[in-house]
């Protein structure tokens, strides 16, 4: 009888074996899996990164091209005015030089009194 003991401590044995071989063998699998976990998440905080920084440059870009066409919209709005205002100093100086003979003619008048 002292067979059948020493072959199921045997048995026993090789299970115990099988099961800290089978968790040595997890545990190398749970490690190899959070090593390339960290790794996917250290090329995804790059990836990110690299498309904030092409989303800051696009946006840098657009409003620089915002801003330009601001200036150019208000550089044209400007010379618009300036013209608009330029034609009617102009119209205004027509209609003064066209009254000064009749200013003359007054001053005349009052300085000189109604001797006409």
């Amino acid at each position: 009888m002292a067979q059948p003991d020493a072959s199921k401590h045997s048995s026993d044995d090789q299970i115990l074996r099988e099961i800290a071989d089978k968790e040595r063998s997890l545990q190398e699998e749970l490690a190899r899996a959070q090593a390339e976990a960290a790794r996917l998440v250290e090329q995804a905080q790059r990836e990110a990164d690299e498309i904030r920084a092409r989303a800051r440059g696009q946006l840098e870009r657009e409003a620089a091209d915002a801003a330009a066409a601001g200036t150019a919209e208000a550089q044209k709005v400007t010379a618009e005015i300036l013209e608009r205002a330029g034609a009617e100093a102009k119209a205004f100086r027509a209609r003064a030089e066209a009254r000064v003979p009749q200013a003359v003619d007054v001053v005349v008048r009052e300085v000189l009194g109604d001797r006409g």
